[in-house]
């Protein structure tokens, strides 16, 4: 009987049959254990305990958008709420330059942790406070005024491999997540250096990432301005929840950066001809935007020419200024990174990278979208049966490279070392 390897697409499970051998990458050993939220709040480091460190104050919690709903927020905002009791807090979703969240967003996102008298808040990049302070690349640190007013303040999110900022969670809940636009486009901006990508951003890249020293160097000035505690979810190579770090918003995050680079970072023994590669559904695959994280994971271990197939429904199609920018981009390169230059916004930059990423490789697309809602060079197929008989002509007929969950791991080969050191 042919293997059979159920594929997450959308909110749908299509059962692939590859009809050769499959790769499946796999983390090296490792000997780190799960834990709960409520372990993680028990044994802080580098602080003392959340009800201890919040006092007399009314805490504001910064907590993700539905986008990330992958870190099953509930869970924290539960553990953080059996902390701190029924006292007021004012929940604050980090919309970075992301639309406002709902009502129905926000009791999904906070279930039975959300009390009455607690105050919800969406951050608008346009309704900021201007703390007077500067990095020293010249970031403006500007701040949601409900964060910058609090004397307390507890940042809920989770890390995983980013391709901007190295790795996510931390410190991206102050910036990009509740800091003013002119100070995400000035920190953003950095990734590019002498008309290209500075070679030094990327997935699991810190040490010398100017993007990420800048958003610690931010992040350490914010700090008193309020106490900053944190508590954040470190997923595995499938995107489920697998370890939570809390205490001092430096030394916590550092700790789960640890545990990422040893959980998420996938291996294989050489570089491949073919990938097929999900966001692993909904909503990872919300939108495209989002989807093309699963590209950049295994974009270090595709040979030249090697074929792609990404399997992402993204019902909310390419929002945010990404279709614009991709179709700028696919008639030229030139011109998009140009106006990168003139205007920096994250769609823009993350077209240049799937741009760089997918070459000139045989692609496909496994999405319901039509084919007029989608800027992307390639094809597009209903369904992955359809994309994989297409792609099986491209390509030749050695093991194709199969990940599940792309959108938060770095795929790399045993003798690939980018990005395991800070």
């Amino acid at each position: 009987m042919e293997r059979t390897i159920p594929v997450r697409i959308g909110r749908r499970t299509e059962e692939w049959i590859p009809g050769r051998d499959v790769l499946i990458p796999q983390p090296r050993p490792h000997a780190i254990a799960r834990n709960t939220p409520e372990e993680a709040l028990a044994s802080p480091i580098g602080a003392e305990p959340l009800e201890a460190f919040v006092g007399t104050r009314k805490p504001v919690v910064v907590i993700p958008d539905s986008t990330r709903s992958w870190q099953r927020v509930s869970l924290m905002a539960r553990a953080v709420r059996s902390r701190l009791g029924d006292r007021p807090v004012t929940w604050i979703v980090a919309t970075g330059q992301h639309r406002a969240a709902t009502e129905d967003e926000f009791r999904n996102l906070l279930g039975d942790a959300l009390l009455p008298g607690d105050a919800t808040v969406s951050h608008h990049c346009d309704r900021v406070r201007d703390t007077g302070l500067r990095t020293s690349r010249g970031t403006p640190v500007t701040l949601c005024p409900e964060v910058a007013d609090a004397g307390a303040a507890i940042l809920v999110g989770g890390i995983i491999h980013h391709d901007l900022a190295g790795f996510s969670g931390g410190r991206k809940g102050l910036i990009p997540g509740v800091s003013g636009r002119e100070s995400i486009r000035a920190n953003h901006a950095l990734s590019l250096r002498d008309g290209s990508i500075c070679p030094e951003v990327g997935c699991g890249l810190l040490d010398a990432n100017p993007v990420a020293e800048d958003m610690a160097e931010y992040s350490r000035l914010c700090a008193n301005r309020p106490d900053l505690y944190l508590l954040n979810v470190v997923p595995d190579g499938d995107g489920a929840p697998y370890r939570y770090v809390a205490g001092d918003a430096e030394r916590a995050w550092s700790e789960g950066v640890r545990v990422a680079r040893a959980i998420q970072t996938l291996r294989i023994p050489q570089k491949v001809g073919c990938v097929v590669t999900s966001c692993g559904g909904y909503p990872g695959d919300i939108d495209l935007y989002q989807a093309t994280k699963a590209v950049s994971a295994v974009a270090e271990v595709l040979r030249p020419g090697a074929g792609l197939v990404l399997c992402a429904d993204g019902e909310e199609g390419m929002t945010g200024g990404f279709g614009a920018a991709m179709k700028l981009g696919m008639a030229s390169r030139d011109a998009l990174l140009e106006e990168l230059e003139r205007n920096f916004t994250i769609p823009a930059f993350i077209a240049l990278t799937t741009l760089r990423d997918l070459g000139s490789r045989p692609f496909a697309l496994v999405s319901s979208l039509p084919r007029e809602a989608v800027s992307l060079p390639g094809e597009i197929f209903p369904t992955l049966a359809q994309a994989w008989e297409w792609m099986q002509r491209r390509v030749a007929p050695e093991p194709v490279l199969f990940v599940g969950a792309g959108n938060g791991v770095a795929v790399r080969t045993e003798d690939g070392n980018r990005g395991e050191g800070e």
